[in-house]
Order: structure tokens, then sequence, then C-alpha cells
């Protein structure tokens, strides 16, 4: 079974791509048409498009379009994070850290999407990879790190408070924030503060 914050990191991946773009096979989705949307998508992936590539992959990982005539998902998310996409390469490290979308787990390659991604400031990775820390995932371990990650989520979620995802990053159910702090020394707690406010997205 997928964690539910897996699938709710896919769905929103999705939502932040079609809001922010205008793909060839968008009109056909919302037409109901998820066959044409994906013949389309398939053709702007091969072309070089990004968010095609990511939003085949969405639609043959919640099985609107068949494995059997487009491959696995992590396929095209592999793609379009070749691309530049972030939510792609996040996508990737959801893959990786629970064998699914058609790649075995692999908790050091989940590690290294999530940072390809969360580097350049995307939140939900920043979020993932202080799970990870939290989790005891990451060989060395280091709760500074993980704390440095789940304070820029946490500062990124701010800014979109009202938003489901971005609430429960704020929330954090699991706790992995507690766990981490919990782990920690004061002084660990200042340099990981410290660490998070010098921090700057990779371009």
């Amino acid at each position: 079974m997928i964690p539910k914050f897996a699938i709710i990191i896919l769905l929103m991946a999705f939502t932040l791509c079609a809001a922010c773009s205008h793909t060839p096979g968008d009109a056909a989705l919302r037409g109901g048409h998820p066959d044409a949307a994906a013949d389309l998508y398939k053709k702007g992936a091969e072309l070089g498009d990004p968010d095609a590539a990511l939003k085949l992959g969405l639609l043959i990982s919640d099985g609107s379009a068949p494995e059997s005539k487009y491959g696995e998902a992590s396929i095209w998310y592999q793609k379009a994070c070749d691309l530049g996409s972030l939510p792609a390469c996040h996508n990737m490290g959801v893959a990786y850290e629970y064998g699914q979308n058609g790649v075995s787990k692999d908790l050091g390659k989940a590690y290294d999407y999530y940072l390809k991604a969360a580097d350049r400031g995307f939140m939900q990775s920043q979020y993932n990879l202080a799970s990870l820390y939290s989790n005891g995932y990451v060989e060395p371990p280091n709760d500074v790190e993980g704390y440095k990650w789940m304070i820029l989520s946490q500062d990124a979620a701010l800014n979109c408070s009202t938003v489901p995802l971005c609430k429960w990053i704020l929330e954090d159910p699991p706790g992995h924030k507690a766990t981490l702090v919990n782990r920690m020394t004061k002084a660990q707690i200042k340099e990981a503060q410290a660490l998070a406010e010098a921090w700057k997205p990779k371009q």
C-alpha cells in the first residue's frame, strides 16, 4: 500500500504543473479523454517537453493510461526530471522510497532524487529529505542536516498555508520535526537554524 503522503505528493505535482502551464493534451484530459491526452503528452515528451513527460507519468501512475501502451510511470518521470522538472525528480524519489512505478525500493536513490529537487527549492522534497533523516534512512546519520531541511520545508509551507499539502507539512503529523529535535543538542539546533538561514536555492 502506498503511504498517504506519497499519494498527496503525486496529486499535488499534477495540480502544480497543470496550473502553471498549458500542455497539448490538457484539453483532452479536461474533456474526459485520458487516452487522447496520453497520446498528446507522449508526443510532447518525445519532443522534449518536461511538463508533458511529467503529466504522462502521472496518468500512468493513477491508472488513467495503460502501462502496456506507454511503459512504467518512472520512465516518464525520469525523462521529465532530466529535462528539469522538479516535481518529476521528486516523484522519482517517491518511487524509489516506496518501490513503485516500475522501480525497486532504493533509499539511496530516493535521497539523491529528493536532494536534486530540494536543492532548487522544491518544498515537498525538502520535507521528504527531513523525513528520511528522521527515520534513520540516511547514512551517515545527520540530524543537523535533517532539521535544516525541515526548517526550509516549513518556511516554504508558510507561504501557502491554506493549501492542504502545505498545511500538512506545517502540522507534520508523523512528528518528524519532534523526532529530530529530541535527538539534538541545543548547539546542534542552533547550527541547523543557521544553515537554514544561510541556505540559497541552486540555479
